[in-house]
């Protein structure tokens, strides 16, 4: 008799673990990885595109990204496919805001993100819709980066004189609903020297994934940036950075 029971159950076991399989394929089929990989746009001969052709975004893979060109600067989100992890002494914003500080990048395409003064620029699916982002790469611009690591005439070095100050550079991730309301965010440290340990002490220099499945699902994005350096006139770290290979689900129509 106990072993009948056994059977019982153990068959009651199976039929419950095929029926959770099935379930979780079906789910499975009916999602669409997209991935966001900038490389269906066009660049000229200067190697980036910041927005001067007026248009006021670019559109990858379903994402519109939105563009402010006032001539002599640009806001918002322009793309790239420069690299520069050397520099130089000047370390001028002119000269390394589209540069990618990951030397194994090539002609990769990315994205660069500047926020507009005292607010914000976004990222956005269609209108009235709301997809998961499951992840993107980041990774410093070189113009950040050289800032953080040597000092300029504006931000200090990270680290100070003996390398002990516990400096840190944050980017923050929002996610909006498609009422527009902020929903959750993800914080991902671009810097970060706070270790007792200074040999821990990191200036990310190579393209990094950042798990984003925690803002569920949205119909826009935005960045948003802290730092350790910061004076009367807010932020002194450059608030730039470079984003590739956004991943999001898109939901297959069942028929």
């Amino acid at each position: 008799m106990k072993m009948k029971n056994f059977k019982i159950q153990a068959a009651v076991v199976l039929v419950g673990f095929l029926i959770l399989t099935s379930c979780q394929k079906k789910d499975s089929e009916n999602v669409e990885i997209k991935t966001v990989d900038f490389e269906n746009l066009t660049i000229g001969a200067s190697g980036y595109w910041n927005g001067s052709d007026g248009s006021g975004s670019f559109t990858s893979s379903g994402i519109n990204f939105l563009n402010n060109n006032y001539v002599t600067y640009w806001e918002g989100f322009s793309y790239s496919q420069k690299t520069d992890i050397v520099g130089g002494a000047d370390n001028k914003y002119d000269k390394f805001q589209y540069c990618v500080f990951d030397g194994a990048n090539g002609t990769n395409k990315y994205a660069i993100y500047y926020p507009p003064y005292g607010s914000d620029s976004y990222a956005k699916f269609p209108v009235g819709t709301e997809k998961l982002i499951r992840s993107m790469s980041v990774c410093n611009s070189t113009y950040a980066a050289l800032s953080m690591k040597n000092g300029d005439a504006f931000a200090k070095k990270f680290g100070g004189a003996t390398g002990n100050d516990k400096d840190w550079f944050k980017m923050t991730i929002i996610g909006y609903n498609a009422a527009g309301d902020s929903v959750h965010s993800v914080n991902f440290y671009l810097a970060d020297y706070r270790f007792d340990n200074n040999a821990s002490d990191y200036i990310v220099n190579k393209w990094t994934t950042v798990d984003l499945s925690a803002l569920g699902k949205i119909n826009k994005f935005t960045f948003r940036f802290s730092s350790s350096d910061t004076g009367a006139w807010g932020m002194n770290t450059p608030a730039i950075v470079c984003i590739d290979n956004l991943k999001y689900e898109e939901p297959i129509p069942v028929n």
